[in-house]
């Protein structure tokens, strides 16, 4: 057999392989790893998912829960997985964007998790404590320029969302805080709600409930629009600030996946998200479902670069 006839066998063989593999796959249970502990937003969006994609392909998606070191040890496990389908990622944006600023990684998230939906994108809420003087977002800028180094704001981890929004939209707008750093994102919210802390910026996921029963005080929204959940509730830009700050969730596999099963899953999300009862659910979170294609969300990680580095920057987590 010349040497270009046989080059040409294995490709073929190989690419018959990788069609062979996505047309079979699943035949078994398929682990969902998420890099956090359970019941959280995280979480909580995972088993949303896996229990419609087990019905859909007719095998077991489990979630399995792997947290620590910020979500390093779950990201670094999938990265390391075997490429065959059976163990997939689900996580938010951060791992992809500001993570990698702030300390050096043992992996590459980029090269090492190949994209397949972003399932749900989530808006951040800047709530204060319902005693606070101020009804609006220029009201408590003002407040706060009037009491440099005295006015709080939570955090509920280091390097998290509700970090960097906070940290970035301050040094914006020329604001001296005190940072108040919290275990979780409940003790975040009993500090605003006792009057620990005087500002907080949170996944409007984790706020929905104490907004509408008054415990706090939302003054802004950092998607870009209103949400239907709060319709009343402007936008940052709509109050004349420039500051546009959201969060995502979504599903990664290890890269060298064959293409087929990637195709397969993508479409099987994008499924989940036009189903009514999860749109009604997770617009009654005060979060969006997207269902995007892989081009799409490598496009939304691409995009979401700079934004991470200002934030990373202004939290003064730089390489650190």
């Amino acid at each position: 057999m010349g040497l270009k006839l046989h080059v040409a066998v294995v490709c073929l063989s190989l690419f018959l392989a990788g069609e062979s593999s996505a047309g079979d796959w699943p035949n078994r249970a398929v682990k969902v790893v998420a890099p956090v502990g359970p019941g959280g937003y995280t979480d909580v969006m995972a088993r949303v998912t896996t229990d419609r994609l087990a019905r859909m392909f007719g095998k077991p998606f489990v979630v399995e829960n792997r947290a620590g070191a910020g979500g390093l040890i779950g990201t670094e496990y999938v990265t390391r997985s075997a490429p065959d389908g059976y163990t997939l990622w689900f996580g938010g944006g951060a791992q992809f964007t500001s993570a990698p600023l702030i300390k050096k990684l043992p992996y590459d998230p980029v090269t090492g998790l190949a994209p397949i939906s972003m399932f749900v994108m989530n808006g951040l809420g800047l709530v204060v404590p319902p005693t606070l003087p101020v009804k609006n977002l220029s009201e408590f800028v003002a407040y706060a320029k009037a009491r440099p180094g005295k006015i709080n704001y939570g955090i509920s981890g280091t390097g998290q969302s509700t970090h960097l929004a906070a940290a970035l939209w301050a040094s914006r707008e020329k604001l001296d805080l005190v940072m108040v750093p919290y275990p979780t994102v409940p003790a975040s919210m009993l500090g605003v709600m006792t009057g620990e802390v005087q500002m907080y910026f949170g996944n409007m996921v984790d706020l929905v409930e104490q907004v509408r029963s008054k415990k706090v005080r939302l003054l802004a929204v950092s998607s870009s629009k209103r949400l239907a959940l709060f319709p009343d509730t402007p936008t940052f830009v709509e109050e004349q600030r420039d500051f546009t700050f959201t969060s995502w969730v979504g599903y990664f596999t290890p890269t060298g996946t064959p293409a087929g099963i990637i195709d397969k899953l993508s479409k099987a999300v994008s499924d989940v998200c036009r189903e009514q009862e999860v749109i009604d659910l997770i617009t009654g979170m005060g979060a969006e479902c997207i269902g995007s294609s892989p081009g799409e969300l490598a496009a939304a990680i691409q995009a979401d670069l700079p934004l991470a580095k200002a934030a990373v920057d202004a939290a003064g987590l730089s390489g650190k």
